[in-house]
């Protein structure tokens, strides 16, 4: 059944986080489905604190989700689209043992999407927040993008975290964020460029109302008693702990709602049974601690560090960052001469020095141009050549004279 259920075609609902959004808020369809799976008892133990039914919306004639609820289970609603490949029709049209089956699976793949986001950006934050980081239009679009993200963690996804991933997220924000502040701070100051003028010194916000946990020695024995034993207790158990720490009670059809007056986002629904699943007992305890944090919190409000953050950050502070400053105008480069005193000329060079200067550049250029001329010749002697040899007597006397050689030489004697 399940399996038949997952391969109906995503035809809406897919989500896809824009630039500056950790997860896309899902689409108001989500809001009934969502709101009607929640609302199943046994799955309060999967889900993360004030997502086992989350607040309604006044007058809805069935369960359906409140923004800010809508808002927190956008991790699990990614899942469903895109892992599972789930619409919010879908998902309103299943029964109930598909419905849940579908939940848990995108529940387990959630936590570990907002887990390794949670690192990531904990990641960027460090490498960003270094002294040395040059600080450019692109980098500061950076720094800008990383406060951003870290905010809406905080903010919407901090019950889908571990304690390791909670603190990576603080730690982060708490780096980028005074990072961001020095950087803002540069680019108001007068001479750099900056677009704005200087504004006043930014001092703590102060603290919310206060609120002074003042818990029964009845509450405290059940929650401790909760604590060693998470079975076997029931609905007055638990309306006995929500409201021995300062919770309201909200009735509902088949659910009691349980929800802080002084932290609106903690908040908690007990099914109307005297044999609760463990998963209620286990919610609670973590919902006590969330509020003995935040208390803490708003009671120690500390005075920032000169150059810090205010205590409450916006985005509308950092918004500079996102600007271009105004570049300085440039000096122009005045090229001056050095004045010398004129040299001292002896009187009897004076003449030849004023002639040398008065007189044109052409005329102090020598124009005599080379000439090759012949040089004079060398008388020789002839000498007188030997008389003419008649060519016919020359070879006479030549064949004469061989003869006679041969001759003496093979005469008889």
């Amino acid at each position: 059944m399940l399996a038949a259920a997952l391969a109906v075609t995503a035809r809406a609902g897919v989500v896809v986080a824009p630039s500056g959004s950790v997860f896309q808020p899902p689409a108001g369809a989500w809001s009934g489905p969502l709101g009607l799976a929640f609302a199943d008892p046994s799955l309060s133990s999967f889900l993360p604190p004030g997502l086992s039914l989350a607040p309604s919306l006044a007058g809805a004639p069935a369960p359906v989700l409140s923004p800010e609820a809508l808002r927190s289970a956008a991790p699990l609603v990614q899942s469903l689209a895109k892992s599972l490949a789930i619409t919010p029709a879908a998902l309103n049209a299943m029964d109930a043992a598909t419905r849940k089956a579908a939940v848990e699976m995108a529940v387990e793949e959630a936590r570990e999407n907002v887990r390794q986001k949670a690192y990531e950006l904990a990641e960027t934050a460090r490498a960003l927040s270094k002294p040395d980081r040059v600080m450019d239009k692109e980098t500061r679009a950076a720094l800008y993008a990383a406060v951003s993200s870290l905010m809406e963690m905080r903010d919407f996804y901090g019950p889908w975290l571990d304690e390791g991933g909670q603190e990576a997220v603080e730690g982060g924000y708490a780096q980028v964020s005074a990072r961001a502040w020095q950087v803002r701070t540069a680019l108001l100051e007068p001479g750099a460029g900056g677009v704005a003028p200087r504004t006043p010194a930014r001092t703590a916000a102060p603290a919310g109302p206060r609120f002074i946990l003042d818990p029964g020695a009845t509450a405290i024995k059940l929650r401790e008693d909760m604590k060693n034993n998470k079975s076997g207790w029931g609905q007055s158990d638990l309306d006995t702990l929500y409201r021995g720490y300062g919770f309201e009670l909200r009735e509902g059809g088949k659910h009691r709602m349980y929800a802080h007056p002084a932290f609106p986002q903690l908040h908690e629904s007990v099914s109307r049974q005297n044999d609760l699943p463990p998963g209620y007992a286990q919610s609670a305890l973590k919902l006590i601690t969330e509020l003995e944090r935040l208390i803490a919190e708003r009671t120690t409000v500390a005075a920032p560090a000169a150059t810090g953050p205010p205590a409450t950050l916006t985005l509308a502070d950092l918004s500079i960052l996102l600007s271009q400053p105004k570049e300085k105008p440039a000096v122009p480069v005045i090229e001056t001469t050095r004045k010398h005193d004129p040299a001292i000329v002896p009187a009897r060079a004076a003449v030849k020095t004023s002639a040398a200067i008065t007189a044109p550049a052409e005329q102090t250029v020598s124009s005599v141009r080379p000439t090759l001329s012949p040089s004079t010749p060398k008388v020789v002697e002839v000498k007188a050549e030997p008389p003419a040899v008649q060519a016919g007597q020359a070879k006479t006397t030549g064949v004469v004279e061989r003869i006679k050689v041969v001759w003496d030489r093979f005469k008889p004697n």
